[in-house]
C-alpha cells in the first residue's frame, strides 16, 4: 500500500493538501510557457551556483529562493501526477461500467413490463406508470423506425415520378 502523501499509479486515497492547486481556463493554458527537456538540470544549475557568481550574473537571492520553492512544488506534483492520472482512469473506468450494467438493468426492466403490458387485459394500467423509462428505452429504436419509414417514402415516391426526358447533347 502505498503513502497518501506519496502515491503509487492505482491508490485510491491521495493527499495533495500540501499542495496549493490550481484551476485555469484551455485558453490560459495555452498561454503557458512549457518547460522543456532538460528544465531539471537547468533549475539544479541556478540553485548549486555559487552565490558569488550569482551575484555577479545580477541573480537576486530571493530569485533564488523563490526558485527553490516553485521547483520543490513542481517535483511534487510530478511525484503525484502518475496517481492522479491512474486514479482519474479508474474513476472513468468504474462510471463506464457502472453505467453498463445500469443500461443492460433498465433495458431487462423495460422489456419485462412492455411484455406484461402486452399480455396485460388493461395494458395502459401496467406501462403507464413507466413511460419515462419506455421512452428512454424504445424511443431511440422509435424514432429510427419513423425516419426509415420517412425515407422509404421518399424513396417511392421518387420511383413514380415521371422521367425528365433529356435531349441528346451533339458535339
Amino acid at each position: 500500500m502505498s503513502d497518501p502523501k506519496h502515491p503509487r499509479p492505482g491508490a485510491q486515497v491521495l493527499d495533495l493538501s500540501d499542495l496549493a492547486l490550481k484551476d485555469i481556463t484551455p485558453e490560459q493554458a495555452q498561454k503557458l510557457t512549457k518547460p522543456r527537456d532538460g528544465i531539471a538540470k537547468a533549475v539544479t544549475n541556478v540553485l548549486l551556483s555559487d552565490p558569488e557568481a550569482r551575484k555577479r550574473a545580477g541573480v537576486s537571492d530571493d530569485e533564488v529562493v523563490e526558485l527553490t520553492a516553485l521547483w520543490a512544488d513542481y517535483q511534487r506534483l510530478e511525484e503525484v501526477l502518475p496517481a492522479v492520472e491512474k486514479l482519474a482512469e479508474l474513476v472513468k473506468e468504474t462510471r463506464q461500467l457502472s453505467g453498463h450494467e445500469i443500461a443492460i438493468r433498465v433495458g431487462e426492466i423495460a422489456n419485462q413490463i412492455r411484455r406484461r403490458g402486452e399480455r396485460s387485459i388493461n395494458e395502459g394500467e401496467v406501462v403507464a406508470p413507466f413511460s419515462a423509462l419506455l421512452d428512454y428505452q424504445f424511443g431511440p429504436a422509435a424514432k429510427a423506425a419513423a425516419t426509415r419509414e420517412k425515407a422509404k417514402g421518399k424513396a417511392d415516391a421518387t420511383a413514380q415520378s415521371p422521367a425528365i426526358a433529356r435531349a441528346p447533347v451533339e458535339d
